[in-house]
């Protein structure tokens, strides 16, 4: 089977913009976890649907959370999504 390579998550600027500016809109941090978790799920359905390899979508996955980041501080949003516990395994292990 041909491994398929998504668009780089990095790039989804677009996305992680839209998503960063409902962060900043929302008024609590329950409602802010439900925005991010539904982008992200949504992106993750996405690319399991087409075939992406799983240890790709967990890379993926982390740089699109990034990605969301960065637009977060951009926007002025008051949540922010926590990426420093995240990591992925290099031994292809759990994170």
């Amino acid at each position: 089977m041909t491994p398929i390579i998504p668009f780089p998550s990095r790039r989804r600027t677009g996305h992680a913009r839209k998503v960063a500016t409902q962060l900043s809109k929302a008024r609590s941090n329950r409602e802010a976890d439900h925005i991010l978790s539904r982008a992200v799920r949504s992106y993750v359905l996405q690319m399991q649907s087409i075939g992406i390899l799983e240890q790709e979508i967990k890379r993926q996955r982390l740089e699109f959370l990034t990605t969301i980041h960065v637009e977060c501080q951009k926007v002025g949003a008051e949540w922010l999504p926590n990426i420093s516990s995240l990591h992925i395994a290099d031994s292809g292990g759990t994170a």
